[in-house]
């Protein structure tokens, strides 16, 4: 796992893929607890990019984002409604990871 923070947001990328919330939990929201201390109110924009060996097995986008969104729900944000954009996309590559990017959009006093 590997994490940075760079122009606002959160760049983390766990070397694994699973759809199991358990393991997702632990791991994205013990890095992104790290800088957000508590969660925040405002909007966000989550993107995640489920990356695969071309002969591992394929997992579904949407239970992957689920899972990691319910890793950053009560640590990034305090509700899945605060996220305004959300990409997902599933890439082949030399290993089976997940990179996420979460970016607060606007500061609750401009919204």
């Amino acid at each position: 796992m590997q994490g940075a923070a760079s122009k606002g947001s959160l760049n983390l990328r766990v070397d694994a893929v699973t759809a199991a919330s358990g393991r997702f939990n632990t791991l994205i929201g013990a890095f992104f607890a790290a800088e957000f201390k508590r969660p925040r109110a405002g909007s966000f924009e989550i993107v995640i990019e489920i990356e695969r060996a071309a002969d591992a097995p394929v997992h579904d986008v949407d239970q992957v984002a689920k899972a990691v969104l319910d890793g950053l729900t009560g640590v990034v944000f305090h509700d899945a409604s605060q996220i305004e954009r959300l990409h997902v996309e599933k890439t082949t590559g030399d290993r089976a990871r997940v990179k996420v990017r979460a970016r607060p959009i606007r500061t609750p006093e401009a919204a």
